[in-house]
């Protein structure tokens, strides 16, 4: 029977993806602290909240306007993920914008390679953006980035 129309003898493979922003939240810790940067990397905001910090946050509805977006479809590779990320940086010293460029030269710089135990096709960066925090008026930048990521087959 076709595999198209549902043979029970057919399997097909699984595919199960990382945890993105906590590899992520890893791997910047490391190249930080490797600069002596005390910057703590977060995926939630710990209360107190760091005087310097980088939040890492997989945001996939953040609009790409590409033909992901406007078509609605993800392409062929399914063993493929591409997670959209947005990092934000903040520093009440005011070291906000060297933060961001730290962390946008480790991201951008990543692939290929691994992030990790996650495997980095490709990194695209989507821009920075001057984002002051509208509750607290702290200076905060935030990177957004596009990775291509393989996930692994479950066995």
């Amino acid at each position: 029977m076709d595999i198209l129309k549902g043979s029970s003898d057919a399997m097909l493979e699984q595919i199960v993806f990382s945890d993105i922003e906590k590899a992520l939240v890893d791997y910047l810790t490391s190249k930080l602290s490797a600069l002596s940067d005390n910057a703590k990397v977060v995926a939630r905001v710990p209360d107190p909240r760091p005087v310097r910090m980088v939040r890492v946050i997989r945001n996939d509805r953040k609009a790409r306007f590409d033909a992901e977006d406007r078509e609605g479809r993800r392409g062929a590779h399914l063993i493929l993920d591409r997670p959209r990320v947005v990092f934000e940086c903040t520093d009440d010293g005011g070291g906000a914008a060297g933060l961001a460029s730290l962390v946008r030269s480790f991201v951008n710089s990543a692939a290929p390679g691994y992030i990790g135990s996650v495997w980095c096709d490709h990194v695209e960066d989507a821009g920075q953006e001057n984002d002051t925090d509208p509750v607290t008026a702290a200076p905060r930048y935030s990177i957004v980035a596009d990775l291509i990521v393989r996930g692994k087959i479950l066995a």
